[in-house]
């Protein structure tokens, strides 16, 4: 099947099984808590920021998926596509994504629709890490 490219995704030449890119992260101590703090901003000096012992119990936020799935999507469809009012993005963690985990997030077109609302695609990306293990997988509606 074609891979998406979003200089070059339209809803004509998009089809069920058409593949999104693939995207791989690292993940570190400082990654996972560069996003913490991003998240807990607001809350006070030290909180949301693991004492240095605390790396074994260190998972990344679901959020922080988010934002990795959002940057997948927009290597196969132009943003405007991904925030427009019909599209929309579900998450489902399963596992904890933790310091030294490699995540390779890949998606596919699972279904092509025409509504009254308008041309859309429905995609699975799924997140596995090093190991194979599925941490999470994500439905997204994008409306083109």
């Amino acid at each position: 099947m074609a891979r998406l490219w979003a200089r070059t995704t339209t809803f004509e030449s998009v089809n069920s099984g058409d593949e999104l890119p693939i995207l791989v992260k690292w993940e570190t101590i400082d990654t996972i808590r560069q996003f913490r703090a991003l998240l807990h901003e607001d809350d006070e000096e030290g909180q949301g920021q693991p004492d240095p012992g605390e790396s074994d119990t260190l998972a990344m936020a679901s959020e922080a998926l988010l934002a990795y799935v959002i940057e997948l999507l927009e290597k196969g469809f132009r943003i405007e596509s991904i925030m427009a009012k019909d599209s929309s993005l579900t998450l489902r963690p399963f596992s904890p994504v933790k310091p030294e985990d490699t995540i390779s997030l890949s998606g596919v077109v699972t279904s092509k629709n025409m509504n009254g609302e308008g041309n859309g695609v429905e995609c699975l990306i799924t997140i596995e890490n090093q190991d194979n293990v599925l941490v999470a997988e994500a439905a997204a509606r994008i409306a083109l």
